[in-house]
């Protein structure tokens, strides 16, 4: 009973120590900030504490990683944090109307075709 104990304590060992290991890096709060500031994950709420699951953070890594051009995995490889440590402008890739900063953006409301001044030098009094 002793041998067959020891035997399988040493093969579980092996099992786990001769495992390869995962390049996969996780999701940590620096990603996630990172996603929520260029518009790929919306705000989180401090006082309720959303949390995310696991399919929304794939789906934002994969918008993020096809919008920038490189191989779309759905993990935060070794091209995504080359991507992430680029330096870039602070403007959101992708803006949700649900977000409080898209309402500082001015729209335009209509237009009019057809009209438009006839004359470049205007004078006033």
């Amino acid at each position: 009973m002793i041998l067959l104990g020891t035997t399988l304590m040493v093969m579980f060992t092996v099992m786990v120590t001769g495992a390869p290991r995962s390049s996969v890096i996780y999701a940590d709060d620096k990603v996630q900030n990172y996603l929520m500031k260029f518009g790929y994950l919306p705000q989180t709420d401090l006082e309720t504490g959303n949390l995310r699951t696991d399919d929304q953070l794939t789906d934002a890594i994969e918008n993020l990683q096809r919008f920038s051009g490189i191989p779309v995995t759905g993990t935060i490889d070794e091209d995504t944090v080359r991507l992430m440590r680029l330096p870039r402008c602070g403007l959101p890739d992708k803006m949700d109307k649900m977000d409080p900063r898209y309402a500082r953006i001015r729209h335009k409301r209509f237009t009019i075709h057809g009209q438009h001044w006839l004359h470049r030098n205007l004078t006033w009094r």
